[in-house]
């Protein structure tokens, strides 16, 4: 069975990379900003879901995956800034402060139409930030493309302590990515 990889995150495309997995990239075209939930984790999972139910939509004999990922802070849902004056603000407000990181993963089989689908989080506590240490990180990476501002070189950069699985860096809930595939007889 073909793989194909529902989103154009260069992060998603690592995870499938490191699992050795041959795929096509085909991202969905979902208005994410139209799928709310009250529930966090519940709304990782859906849009994950969604996403990859649209992008299966004229596929045949493939496996679709697809995730989501966001920052909850102050019981705020933080996706992608809008510009670089909003990635500098929200990574400010995280300074000093504990988030929680919520991911999604959906992988759907085309061919039984079968969705296996599961969110998972992650908590990190930023040291206290610099003015100038934010201005240079937004600087010098696309921080418009990263949920809340910031992915796995910025973690390492403002992160004091973390708990819990790590399914932040590379955008995709490695564990179950790596279970939902076997049940679906893919070998990674």
């Amino acid at each position: 069975m073909r793989i194909i990889l529902a989103s154009q995150s260069l992060l998603r495309r690592k995870a499938l990379d490191i699992l050795g997995l041959k795929y096509k990239i085909k991202p969905s075209n979902v208005n994410e900003k139209a799928i709310r939930d009250s529930n966090p984790m519940v709304l990782a999972k859906k849009l994950a879901e969604i996403k990859a139910l649209e992008a299966g939509k004229s596929e045949v004999d493939a496996i679709i995956i697809s995730g989501d990922l966001f920052v909850v802070f102050n019981d705020t849902i933080y996706e992608k800034p809008k510009d670089k004056k909003e990635a500098i603000n929200m990574l400010k407000a995280f300074s000093g402060n504990k988030l929680e990181i919520v991911a999604g993963i959906a992988v759907y089989n085309t061919e039984t139409k079968k969705i296996l689908s599961a969110s998972d989080t992650f908590s990190v506590k930023f040291r206290n930030l610099l003015d100038y240490e934010i201005e240079d990180y937004v600087s010098r990476y696309p921080v418009l493309r990263y949920a809340a501002a910031f992915e796995g070189d910025g973690l390492m950069r403002f992160g004091e302590s973390t708990q819990g699985s790590y399914p932040f860096l590379y955008g995709l809930p490695m564990n179950y990515l790596i279970s939902f595939l076997r049940e679906n007889s893919i070998k990674v």
